[in-house]
C-alpha cells in the first residue's frame, strides 16, 4: 500500500511538472515565434542544442558523486533517476528534488539518504562551478559596478567543501535526518569532488554559450559576448538555484542575467535575449521530459545490476 501511494504521488508530481512546462510554453508561444524571427531559426536551433547538451556533464558529475558515496549506477538507470527526479525543480520549494531522488532509491535497492545526499552535493558543487565560470564576466561587470568583486569571497567560501571534503559531513547528515534515514554516509574523496566540479564547469561553459549565440545574433560584440554571456548565464542560474522557493529560479534568473547582459545590450535586444533564453531552456526541458517519460514508460528496463563499493 505504501509503495502504491508513493507511485501515485510520483505520477501526480510528473503530471504537475508537465502541466507547468506546457503552460509556460503556451503563454510564451507568441514571444517564442517573435524571438525566433528576430534572431533567425538557425541561431535559435543552435542555442537550443547548446542549452540541452550543457546539462549532460552535470548528470555525469552527479554520477561521480553518487559513486563516491558508494553507489555505481549503470548509465541507463543513472539517466532515468537524474532526469526524472530532476523534474521536481519545477515544483516550488527547494526540497522536492532531494525528496524525489530519495523516493526513487527503493526501486534501486539503495539507501534513500545516499541518493538525496548525492543530489544535494551536486547542487553545492554546481554552485561552485557556476561561480568559477562566472568569473569570466567579472572584468566587464566590475567596470560597471565594483560590488561585483564580492564574487571572489563568495567563491572562496563556496569552494571549501571541494578543498576539505570533511566539511560535507554535517550538511549531509542534516539532510539524512530531515528524511528520517540512516545518517551514516560514506563521504566522496577530494578526487571525486574535483572531477564532479570540473564536469559541472564544462556544463556551464557549454550551456552558457547559448546566451552568447543569442546576443551576437542581435548585434553584440562577439569577443565580449563570449565571456559576459557565458559567465553571466552561470551566475544567473546559480542565483536561481539559491532562490529555493521559486520553481527553477523563475524571475531571479532573469533578473541576474539581465544585469550582466546590460553591459552588452540595452532596450528591446536585452529583453529578447533574456526572455528567449528562458523560453528555449523550457522547450528543451519539455522535450527532454517527454523523451525520458516515454522511454521509461515504453521500454522495459533490463535487469538491474548495481556495483557496490565497500563501505
Amino acid at each position: 500500500m505504501r509503495r502504491r501511494i508513493f507511485q501515485v504521488l510520483r505520477t501526480a508530481a510528473y503530471v504537475l511538472v508537465v502541466l507547468f512546462l506546457g503552460g509556460q510554453l503556451w503563454l510564451a508561444r507568441h514571444g517564442l515565434a517573435d524571438g525566433i524571427r528576430t534572431i533567425g531559426l538557425g541561431n535559435a536551433l543552435l542555442a537550443a542544442v547548446l542549452a540541452g547538451v550543457g546539462g549532460v556533464p552535470g548528470m555525469l558529475g552527479w554520477r561521480v558523486l553518487l559513486a563516491g558515496l558508494g553507489t555505481r549506477l549503470p548509465t541507463r538507470e543513472a539517466l532515468r533517476v537524474y532526469f526524472l527526479a530532476g523534474l521536481a525543480r519545477y515544483i516550488p520549494g527547494g526540497v522536492w528534488p532531494a525528496v524525489a531522488h530519495a523516493g526513487m532509491a527503493a526501486s534501486l535497492g539503495e539507501p534513500p539518504a545516499r541518493l538525496a545526499a548525492a543530489f544535494l552535493a551536486s547542487q553545492g558543487l554546481a554552485v561552485v562551478a557556476g561561480l568559477l565560470v562566472g568569473l569570466l564576466a567579472l572584468p566587464a561587470l566590475v567596470a560597471v559596478n565594483p560590488l561585483w568583486w564580492l564574487l571572489l569571497p563568495v567563491l572562496a567560501a563556496a569552494a571549501i567543501p571541494v578543498v576539505a571534503p570533511g566539511t560535507l559531513r554535517l550538511p549531509l547528515r542534516l539532510g539524512a535526518r530531515l528524511l528520517r534515514r540512516d545518517t551514516t554516509l560514506q563521504l566522496p574523496g577530494r578526487a571525486a569532488l574535483s572531477k564532479a566540479t570540473a564536469l559541472m564547469a564544462l556544463g556551464w561553459l557549454i550551456s552558457g554559450t547559448h546566451v552568447a549565440v543569442l546576443a551576437i545574433a542581435l548585434g553584440a560584440d562577439p569577443a565580449a559576448t563570449l565571456t559576459v554571456g557565458i559567465g553571466g548565464f552561470a551566475l544567473s542560474v546559480v542565483a536561481g538555484v539559491l532562490a529555493l522557493v521559486l520553481p527553477s529560479g523563475l524571475g531571479v534568473r532573469e533578473l541576474v542575467l539581465g544585469l550582466t547582459l546590460a553591459t552588452l545590450l540595452t532596450g528591446p535586444a536585452l529583453v529578447i535575449v533574456v526572455a528567449l533564453s528562458r523560453i528555449l531552456i523550457t522547450v528543451v526541458d519539455a522535450i527532454s521530459t517527454l523523451v525520458v517519460l516515454v522511454a521509461v514508460g515504453v521500454i522495459r528496463p533490463a535487469p538491474l545490476v548495481l556495483e557496490r563499493t565497500p563501505s
